[in-house]
């Protein structure tokens, strides 16, 4: 033992004295490592012929305990006092945390339990099962109801591993501080707890899409440093896979401020619960509130910010005050949804960024950097297809780049792998993206519509303004979808088109939310916003049987009458739409089978056939397309053939207007 620990070790013994279990089966042990190191005659306590201490009765157990403490003293006088390596470590610690004495008190205890077997047995000699409990009383002096809060201050600093006193040990990290004794500054203490800085290795340039936010986030970051500015929080939020994670560490790194992250698993590589983050979150404020420069990332911040927000689980506004406006260094949260979480929270942000769906531009460039890094060779073309294909996050590119050249695979079976896992990250069967649309075999006098769409096209493209809406309705395959399609790339727009799996959720409030999410990405990209199918969003209230159905046109409508872009809705089934929805549309346009002139003129744009001479109602592009398919797989050209596959196609069809044509 060095002095310290024996200066320690006697001033524990010497106030636990009257609660010694002399009795205790390490007592013997204990004295005899006591009378060796100390160097003290063994005569001067009162023993029987065959060796033994006499504790027959109670006045020999009184005298037994005042020789020991005036043993005991005259040691206390006579140890040197100079500070040893350990004591300036564990005074170090006391500083970098601002531990009060009953704090510091009680990590030494901690502490000299793990690091020193013989003061293991002392406390074990400790009468009862509460020892901790009367080490407080006995040695800090402590009252009982304040020993609850003195544990959870210590367990927040992540120098226990837990809340309780009698079952806390102290963090293994803290413990291997002592382990190099050199390791005795505050400083090094720190650089050892905190670990490596966080490192991006992306480039400013490959947030350009974000420029403005991206430069508005450094400039925070660098003013709340400078300043020392309290209570500086930002928000990153958004799809999965859009680099959130590497934006924060990238910010930090331009701005030349060290980042720390808080930790997701535990020393043991258990997963780290949602109080062990919190608890890594203000140690890591505690000991960096001294550095000056640096910031703290809080990466997947679902696991706490969506469940309460305090120490014990359950939402406390003061401990979330205290997080947030009292944090004295900048932290960066990144989370993929904020719709479950606390409003005050995120009114507690000082700045937010949201991470929407990448441009086909910037998930190509990353397609290149991650096949680049990972030194996989893919043909420039099937590069653009995937990227065209697959909307997928790097760590998905990468996972598969590693199975294919596990398997020795070629570049079919990397879109394999893409194709397998993003199915099962996306929860749908159906996860490629829809095929381009190419305007330049869009043919507008295919149209049938009580409107003329090629003289609409053109008075707003003549008008500059695109605060319009429009719903197209009528029979399937009349060419509703890619009319609007046609109608965006004539604007010089890009088209945002929505399905009902895209939208629609089984959780209450969530496709409401969905829908909100589109409208929001339209009017960020200054795109033209298409929902196919909206009957399932803009049923009559009239008949709704449940409030979320009324609650999702009413957000649909909301939306409608503040958006700045254009919006379209296709619709089969235009008498089940809400009247209220109707009348917020600027334009309403019917579309209808083709009539005998488009129905040769598309024999000729499809299958190269001029006058046909059919005459055949009920049909649409739609059924041409699907003609043309089938005969180009059959390798048929005969028109009569052609003829009949298309009156094939109307036969199955179950229109009404169909259905109440004489000879159908």
């Amino acid at each position: 033992m060095n002095n310290f620990e024996k200066r320690l070790f006697v001033d524990y013994f010497s106030k636990l004295i009257n609660d010694i279990d002399l009795k205790h089966y390490n007592f013997d042990d204990l004295m005899d490592f006591f009378f060796d190191e100390f160097k003290v005659n063994r005569n001067r306590i009162e023993r029987d012929q065959n060796g033994s201490f006499i504790f027959g009765n109670i006045g020999g157990r009184e005298k037994f305990r005042t020789d020991m403490k005036k043993i005991l003293k005259e040691l206390q006088e006579k140890l040197p006092v100079k500070k040893t390596s350990l004591e300036k470590q564990l005074l170090s610690l006391k500083e970098i945390f601002k531990l009060s004495e009953e704090e510091y008190g009680i990590l030494l205890y901690f502490i000299m339990k793990e690091y020193n077997g013989i003061f293991r047995e002392l406390f074990d000699c400790v009468s009862g099962h509460d020892t901790f409990g009367r080490f407080c009383k006995c040695v800090i002096k402590l009252r009982y109801n304040r020993r609850g809060r003195l544990m959870e201050s210590l367990y927040l600093k992540r120098l226990t591993d837990s809340r309780r006193g009698g079952d806390a040990d102290i963090n293994p990290e803290i413990l291997g501080i002592f382990d190099d004794e050199t390791c005795s500054t505050p400083d090094k203490i720190i650089a050892v707890l905190l670990g490596k800085r966080e490192k991006s290795n992306l480039t400013l340039s490959d947030y350009d899409h974000i420029k403005k936010e991206r430069d508005k986030a450094i400039n925070i970051l660098k003013s709340a440093v400078e300043q020392k500015k309290k209570g500086v929080n930002i928000l990153l939020y958004g799809y999965v896979g859009t680099g959130k994670t590497q934006f924060a560490k990238l910010i930090a790194n331009s701005a030349k401020i060290p980042m720390y992250a808080v930790k997701t698993e535990k020393e043991d590589y258990e997963e780290a619960n949602r109080s062990f983050r919190l608890a890594d979150l203000y140690s890591k404020q505690e000991m960096l509130s001294r550095a000056g420069r640096a910031c703290i990332l809080f990466d997947e911040a679902e696991d706490v910010m969506n469940r309460g927000f305090s120490a014990f689980g359950s939402a406390s506004k003061g401990y979330l005050n205290k997080i947030l406006e009292e944090t004295p260094i900048p932290v960066i949260w990144t989370t993929n949804n904020i719709s479950d979480v606390d409003p005050a929270f995120l009114r507690r942000m000082s700045y937010a960024i949201e991470f929407e769906k990448l441009s086909d531009e910037t998930r190509l460039n990353i397609w290149n950097r991650v096949l680049k890094k990972n030194k996989f060779k893919v043909k420039k073309s099937k590069i653009e297809e995937l990227n065209k294909t697959y909307d997928v996050s790097p760590s998905i590119i990468s996972n598969a780049v590693q199975m294919t050249k596990l398997t020795s695979g070629t570049e079919e079976d990397f879109e394999g792998y893409i194709e397998n896992i993003t199915r099962v990250v996306m929860k749908r069967k159906n996860i490629k993206s829809p095929k381009s649309f190419n305007a330049k075999e869009y043919d507008l006098n295919l149209v049938n519509s009580d409107l003329s769409v090629e003289n609409l096209t053109e008075k707003i493209k003549a008008c500059g303004k695109l605060n319009f809406s429009i719903c197209m309705y009528g029979e399937p395959g009349t060419g509703k979808s890619e009319y609007s399609r046609y109608l965006a790339d004539c604007l010089g727009i890009k088209a945002i088109q929505k399905r009902v799996s895209d939208l629609v959720s089984p959780f209450v409030g969530q496709t409401e939310q969905n829908i909100a999410a589109a409208f929001q990405e339209a009017k960020n990209k200054k795109a033209m916003l298409i929902f196919d199918e909206a009957d399932s969003f803009l049923q009559s209230r009239a008949n709704a049987g449940h409030s979320w159905e009324i609650s999702q046109v009413n957000e649909m409508l909301t939306w409608m009458e503040s958006h700045e872009y254009p919006f379209v809705c296709t619709t089969n089934l235009l008498d089940t739409l809400d009247e209220a929805s109707l009348r917020r549309f600027t334009f309403k346009i019917k579309f209808d089978f083709m009539n005998p002139e488009q129905i040769n003129l598309a024999m000729k744009h499809f299958f190269n056939i001029e006058d046909a001479d059919l005459n055949i109602k009920g049909l649409t592009t739609g059924d041409f397309a699907t003609v043309k398919k089938k005969a180009d797989f059959l390798e048929i050209r005969d028109t009569s053939e052609i003829e009949k596959m298309l009156r094939d196609e109307v036969r199955l069809k179950q229109s009404k207007t169909l259905k109440n044509t004489v000879g159908f």
